[in-house]
């Protein structure tokens, strides 16, 4: 990725993990990922993501702690009291134009597990009643959004394409703002739990077409978590708080 000059692209980046603490994709207390993948992942320099995470840093919204569990880490302080303008004026700029990718990424994550019903094993579905089971006992949503990467990811190897797999993993990069980081609050918890356990009943009893819409309609959870960011950041924004 071709880098534009390094302090309009860590100002771009600072803003989008701004954002991505809004909408859930980081949670507070959660460590983010080690300073060579994150920038890897983004497709940065290095001293590019210093910048931007002593950007964040400077608000108070993340904190790099020192020692054997060191790193930086998302902070306990609510983004809507710090910077509610930036996560609104990120989001109402990137999500009218995502909205053909996230029914993309619907209809994909649809036809794995359209594949998944035809082609698991016993031994697929032993894996993916087990994650679903350690998912059900989730005690954050740190854990949570962990096991719902691992629960799908077994679906997605049940469904044996390596294409499906790969594309998937790049749609859930592009429309997490380029994080790869699934958005989770505890208010979409419940709703995600019941998805998961239609979704893995349907598979196993191979029911191709009702898996196919059972994962289509789950999926639509990321840009409604978005959304909702969206209207919580308007709310701070005109109110101050």
């Amino acid at each position: 990725m071709m880098e534009l000059g390094k302090p309009a692209v860590s100002g771009e980046i600072a803003r989008r993990l701004i954002t991505a603490i809004s909408v859930g994709a980081y949670s507070p207390g959660e460590r983010l990922p080690a300073e060579r993948e994150f920038a890897q992942r983004l497709g940065i320099a290095r001293d590019t993501l210093r910048q931007a995470l002593h950007e964040v840093a400077a608000l108070g919204l993340v904190e790099v702690r020192r020692g054997r569990a060191g790193g930086t880490y998302v902070t306990m302080l609510d983004w809507a009291t710090i910077a509610p303008e930036v996560a609104k004026h990120t989001l109402e700029n990137e999500l009218p134009a995502m909205r053909q990718l996230f029914d993309f990424r619907c209809l994909i994550e649809g036809t794995i597990a359209r594949a998944a019903a035809q082609r698991r094993t016993a031994r697929d579905l032993t894996k993916i009643n087990r994650l679903l089971a350690e998912f059900r006992a989730s005690d954050s949503m740190i854990t949570a959004r962990t096991l719902d990467r691992r629960l799908h990811g077994a679906i997605a190897a049940a469904a044996r394409n390596e294409h499906l797999t790969d594309l998937s993993a790049r749609l859930t990069a592009r429309v997490t703002l380029g994080f790869g980081a699934e958005p989770y609050e505890q208010g979409f918890f419940d709703r995600a739990l019941g998805d998961h356990v239609r979704l893995v009943e349907l598979i196993s009893a191979g029911d191709a077409d009702a898996a196919d819409r059972c994962a289509t309609e789950h999926f639509r959870i990321t840009l409604e978590t978005m959304q909702a960011a969206l209207r919580r950041a308007v709310r701070a924004s005109s109110t101050g708080s």
